[in-house]
């Protein structure tokens, strides 16, 4: 959720402090603040708001420095106010930390800490952390790396933190426990952040911090450490990552970019794993063997995706599958053993839901396979923890994706799932023939630039047309249905119009109620078996009144039975949700452009929820 930018070297560190936590701005943020050392002094400025309104302040009045950190808070703990922003400071003044996560017995140190004469100027959690690293700074003689590992192991609760200390100007600690926490490796500088992606622009040698981890950064090493204080040897890996996927490039918003690079996303992961025409994927020998039954764990968009992973592994594989809420499994989940495979997709690899369902899963003796766009997350190490006869990790490829409602991420699950059914298919049902399948998945790729190229002022015009509608239905049958549940995420997340989706034979057992001239219904009505069943519950729409948009292919009959056609190419139906998918991402993504609103970082959202 929140952003962390640390840095110690010799360039001026604000400059890097603000690019920084702007890459870091999809993650969503209501205050912001940076703190630096310079002529001997402790420099805090902080504001509420947009980070323009914290560039205002700093503006002129802060002191060259090569060392600071930076936060975007979004509010946990306290509303979000000046004095609630991060960093938060001691008693003294002299040493400032940011915090990303959950301190849960704050309560009980801060008590402690008011009986020793402690005063605090926040509701936050975090300011307990500066507070208790300078008691301990006199019980470990001024040494700030052993105060600091003094002072966590106090701590409960998932947290990521970065501390300096006017009396330590050339070292910055950043300590790692159930949040993300990276470092970047520079010549004579060294960085840290909440994610990779800020450190980009800098550096692609990157040290990912463990849980139970610490780091003391200098300009010229690194040093890593666990809790206990133990020191840990571990190479730097390399991103592949470049600057031009943080930039724009031309597009007004990056969820735009995003879109239009779906079809780049499915013929690399195509690209990757199919090899003379049939499906090789990553995974240990014999994996997939021996499961009777999987159960698929998300949240959000992913869940969505699951769904419709649920219905390609039970048609491709006739595997019985089941999909659950991360946030509702771990509290009540269903029976499992050594012959049940357990998916855990997050595109961001830190969903705490997530994380905490696989745990549950681990104790109950189940394999693991994790589906992410960030191997090098918390769900990468968790895998790679348990070994290859208990986990594996598919990763998405899709890049880095900055707007927060996920786009090409969603995509790039689909397509995992779709190889995963063959998969297992191939080892379940070896009758079963691929081909038809495998040549509609190559396809789709040229199919969905036709529609980003020849309809993309289509959509553009249609969806101011329907701009002023006040409510929508968005519907589907099948393996579409799901996509008709993330048409309406879409819309309610960047336009926040309220949208529902629901299976299309569920209309006339209750919100057909709410139809009138101010809803419109959006149907996904693609050629198969429920095709008819699907136009069939649209004529129910028409007769009341409301606004029938449809995506489906081009006929007399569509044109005849909705006020506004989307038009998708009439392709494979166990592939038409790769297809479908993009024209709701664009009518959601006009309607909130033509409204004036903020696409890429829509209010109350983040990108990655890494708290329960």
């Amino acid at each position: 959720m929140c952003g962390i930018v640390g840095y110690v070297g010799f360039q001026n560190v604000v400059p890097v402090l603000i690019g920084g936590l702007k890459t870091l701005e999809y993650r969503g943020y209501d205050s912001a603040g940076i703190a630096t050392i310079a002529e001997d002094h402790l420099h805090l400025i902080r504001a509420k708001g947009k980070l323009r309104n914290l560039e205002e302040k700093i503006n002129g009045h802060t002191p060259g420095s090569t060392i600071g950190i930076g936060h975007t808070r979004w509010a946990t703990h306290g509303k979000p106010e000046e004095h609630n922003a991060h960093p938060h400071t001691d008693s003294r003044g002299g040493l400032a930390v940011v915090q990303n996560g959950i301190i849960e017995n704050y309560v009980v140190l801060r008590y402690d800490l008011k009986d020793k004469g402690h005063s605090f100027n926040s509701q936050t959690d975090t300011e307990v952390i500066p507070h208790l690293i300078e008691e301990a700074l006199l019980l470990e003689r001024g040494n700030l790396l052993h105060a600091v590992l003094r002072a966590v192991r106090q701590l409960e609760g998932a947290f990521a933190l970065v501390i300096i200390s006017k009396e330590h100007p050339g070292e910055l600690i950043a300590v790692r426990q159930q949040a993300p926490m990276v470092v970047g490796l520079g010549t004579k500088e060294n960085f840290c952040s909440s994610d990779a992606i800020a450190l980009v622009q800098h550096t692609q040698r990157i040290l990912t911090l463990k849980d139970g981890e610490v780091a003391r950064l200098t300009a010229d090493s690194v040093n890593l450490y666990t809790f206990a204080g133990k020191p840990v040897h571990r190479y730097a890996q390399v991103l592949n990552w470049n600057r031009s996927q943080v930039e724009k490039q031309g597009f007004r918003h990056f969820m735009l970019k995003e879109i239009h690079e779906q079809p780049g996303v499915i013929r690399a992961a195509l690209a990757r794993h199919l090899v003379e025409d049939r499906v090789e994927l990553p995974l240990p020998p014999k994996f997939l063997v021996g499961i009777d039954r999987i159960q698929i764990v998300a949240c959000g968009t992913s869940w969505h995706a699951a769904l419709v992973g649920k219905f390609l592994l039970e048609e491709l594989a006739q595997i019985p599958t089941e999909v659950s809420y991360a946030s509702e499994f771990r509290y009540a989940p269903p029976p499992m053993d050594a012959s049940t495979l357990v998916l855990g997709v997050t595109q961001s690899g830190e969903t705490q839901d997530t994380l905490s369902a696989l745990d549950v899963a681990v104790k109950k003796g189940c394999k693991l396979l994790g589906i992410t766009n960030r191997p090098e997350s918390r769900l990468g190490h968790f895998i790679e923890e348990l070994g290859p006869k208990r986990g594996a990790l598919l990763d998405m490829g899709a890049g880095i994706e900055i707007g927060v409602a996920a786009t090409k991420t969603f995509t790039a699950q689909l397509i995992l799932f779709y190889l995963v059914a063959l998969t297992l298919a191939a080892l379940r049902r070896p009758e079963y023939e691929q081909a038809a399948l495998l040549t509609a998945l190559t396809q789709l790729p040229a199919q969905l630039e036709l529609i980003l190229d020849a309809q993309l002022a289509w959509i553009t015009e249609k969806a101011h047309e329907v701009n002023h509608l006040h409510n929508f239905i968005f519907i589907g049958r099948g393996i579409n249905y799901p996509v008709a549940l993330e048409g309406a995420l879409k819309l309610k997340e960047i336009s926040y119009i309220p949208a529902m989706g629901y299976p299309a034979g569920e209309m006339k057992h209750g919100p057909i109620a709410l139809l009138d001239s101010s809803c419109a219904v959006v149907a996904v009505a693609m050629p198969g078996r429920v095709y008819e069943k699907v136009l069939s519950n649209t004529q129910e729409a028409k007769a009341r009144d409301a606004v029938l948009i449809g995506v489906t292919p081009r006929t007399a009959l569509a044109e005849d039975t909705f006020d506004i056609l989307l038009p998708v190419p009439e392709v494979h139906e166990l592939v038409s949700p790769l297809i479908t998918t993009v024209p709701l991402q664009l009518l959601a993504y006009f309607i909130a452009a033509h409204r004036g609103l903020d696409v890429d970082q829509p209010r109350n959202l983040a990108k990655s929820v890494t708290v329960e």
